[in-house]
């Protein structure tokens, strides 16, 4: 059972743009479907998330989560990268931006936000990153394929599983 966060910790308002890809069906004049190009789209949402050193894994889950994009499992070999940037400071020009694609890339990350406070920080994603994970879909369908399998074997020998074991 989860604790609550602890009044001190503050939480830290981010926006997450996710950057998704789908293929533009285009017809030709014959009637036939063809693939034209790959169209890219933006979605943004706020999140606002409390920030520390030890909670990378839960802040790359619920990034996914808020874009609905859950049935991806993050695990400590199995992440996905991605960039953040500060707000624009007077000096600057343009914002700095960081690709954050670890644990320790992410603790310098959050001691650059808590230093500046910032009202909001920008987080961007890529789809296609995201996509290598491991996802609930695909184990559903693993375990259904390895059952075809067991079914493949014996109806190609033509003998069933207590069959083969006694041979």
């Amino acid at each position: 059972m989860s604790s609550p966060p602890p009044e001190s910790e503050t939480l830290c308002s981010v926006t997450v743009t996710l950057t998704v890809y789908s293929n533009l069906k285009k017809k030709t004049q014959k009637g036939k479907v063809s693939t034209a190009k790959e169209v890219k789209s933006m979605k943004m949402k706020e999140l606002l998330f409390p920030l520390r050193d030890d909670n990378y894994l839960s802040f790359l889950q619920s990034l996914l989560k808020k874009h609905g994009q859950d049935q991806f499992k993050v695990s400590e070999r199995k992440c996905y990268p991605f960039k953040f940037m500060l707000p624009k400071v007077k000096s600057q020009c343009i914002g700095d931006m960081m690709d954050v694609d670890n644990e320790v890339n992410y603790q310098e990350m959050v001691r650059k936000i808590l230093s500046i406070n910032p009202s909001v920080t920008k987080i961007f994603i890529n789809m296609k990153h995201v996509e290598k994970l491991p996802s609930d879909e695909s184990s559903n369908k693993a375990s259904e394929n390895s059952g075809d399998d067991d079914n493949a074997k014996a109806s190609s020998t033509g003998a069933t599983g207590l069959n083969a074991h006694l041979d």
